[in-house]
Parts: C-alpha cells; structure tokens; sequence
C-alpha cells in the first residue's frame, strides 16, 4: 500500500469512527463530551499535510462541519439551547485551531520547497545541478529499460573558457556561463532537462529521442551559442562549444555518462565548435 492510498484509509477510517461514536453515545453521555468532533482535527491534519493549500483547509473544514451539524440535528430534532451553544463554540475552536494549524503547515512545505530547490538549482546558471541529473537518471534509466525507449545523452562544453576568465576575468565568465545555459535551456526545454555539469560543462538529457533527433537537437544548440550575440562591458565575445553525444546500451549512469565524455573530448581533439558520437 503507497503512502497516499495508506493516508486516504486513514482519514476515511476517523471520518467512520467519529460519525460512529457520535451516533451511539446515548444522550446523557453527549452532553458530557460536547467537544468529541474535534477527533474531526486528526483527519483534517492528514489532508492539509497531503495538500497544503489553502482551499484544501477551508474544504476540509466544511466537510467536517457540514457532517458534525448533520449527525448532531438527525439525532436530535429538538435540541437544548445548551447544547446548540456548546456545538458553536466547539465549531469556533475546531476552526481556529485548524486555520492556525494550516498555516504552520503551508508556511513550513513553502520552506521545505524552497530548501528543496536549492539543492537541486544552479545558483548562477538557474539550471539544474548534478544532483538532479542523479535523481533524473535514476528514473530514466529503469524506465528506458521497462519501456524500451531511447535515451540520449550530451556533454556540452565552451571551447577555451579559461581564455574567456583570463582575458576578460571571472565576472565575465561568469556571464558567458549564464548566456550559453540560457541558449541550451531554450532549445531543450520542450524535449529534455538541462544540468550544469560542473565548472564550464553542461549535460542535456532527452528521454524518448533517437540518436537522428538527438543530433539534430546538439547541432541546434551549437549554431545558436556560435551565432549568438555575448557582449560584456561593450565588447563582444565569440566563443562556441563542443558537444559529445551518447546514447543508452544498458549500461550503468557512470558508463553512459562517460561514452558523452569520451565523445566529447574526441570533438574537441577533432577542432572544437563541432559534434561527436559514441
């Protein structure tokens, strides 16, 4: 059983419990537990951790209301003053305590989230790290397998970038590293995931793409950053980059990544600015 299936069993077995109890505490023995729908906060807890959000909160608590006055006025066509009063104010409390618990939680999975990203996001470039290329490949990988779909896989990286940090510094390096993630980015989004390597590297995965398309998508890529405009402080700068290209054999995530890099540095022993397969 997953864990959502196990959670959905769960607020429904409280959701039975309570109506349950409710329904066979004789009269004398409800007016001493004025407050036994607030068991109806456990339930409401599991679904605001499922789905932090505000509607889901307000949803939830008027399920449950709607279900408490409900069961309540079916049993009892007449009731006390008394009892209509400790209904209201248990509604109220329910309410605050519900509304003070959802923000908690929203405010603690908006962290949560952030953090998340932070782990997995590039700081300068704003693509993904080599992180999230482990988590990716992870999947992709057996899911390959399963499905017998192809699996391409690029090394991409800037032809003589030292050069770039030595003639013109690192704060341009830095902005040629931002300029050639954001061309990558743009011509993969729609078809793949991009990830900053490591130093002046890049990788593009491309689930469900055969070796022909894969070609034609790294040729894409390496016109666009070789006509691209890169000016830094009114000066412009040409570079261009070589990109290796692999595709899935069954091998593990250390192999397949290596024949991209074996590729890779025969375009660049081949002259730069060009493509290889392995």
């Amino acid at each position: 059983m997953n864990r959502k299936r196990f959670i959905y069993s769960l607020v429904f077995l409280f959701t039975v419990i309570l109506v349950f109890i409710d329904t066979i505490l004789t009269e004398e023995a409800s007016g001493h537990y004025p407050f036994i729908w607030s068991l109806a906060l456990i339930p409401i807890i599991y679904i605001i951790n499922m789905y932090p959000k505000w509607k889901v909160i307000i949803g939830s608590g008027v399920f449950y209301s709607f279900l408490k006055y409900t069961t309540e006025f079916s049993q009892k066509i007449n009731p006390s003053n008394s009892e209509i009063n400790a209904l209201i104010l248990g509604s109220l409390i329910n309410w605050s305590i519900a509304l003070t618990m959802g923000y908690f939680i929203i405010k603690s999975h908006k962290l949560f989230l952030k953090v998340e990203e932070l782990t997995i996001i590039d700081s300068l470039t704003g693509a993904y790290n080599r992180r999230y290329l482990e988590l990716f490949m992870e999947k992709s990988i057996p899911i390959s397998k399963r499905t017998n779909s192809s699996l391409v896989f690029m090394m991409v990286d800037i032809d003589h970038f030292k050069k770039v940090n030595d003639n013109y510094g690192h704060q341009c390096g830095d902005q040629a590293l931002k300029h050639t993630s954001s061309i990558i980015n743009n011509n993969v989004r729609n078809t793949g995931v991009f990830v900053r390597f490591g130093g002046e590297e890049f990788a593009v995965i491309l689930p469900n793409t055969d070796v022909a398309e894969g070609l034609i998508i790294a040729e894409r890529i390496r016109e666009a950053v070789e006509k691209s405009e890169f000016i830094y402080k009114s000066e412009r700068i040409h570079f261009t980059i070589s990109i290796g290209v692999s595709i899935y054999n069954g091998e593990n995530v250390e192999e397949f990544i290596e024949k991209s890099d074996s590729a890779l540095y025969k375009a660049k022993e081949n002259g730069r600015n060009q493509i290889a397969i392995n």
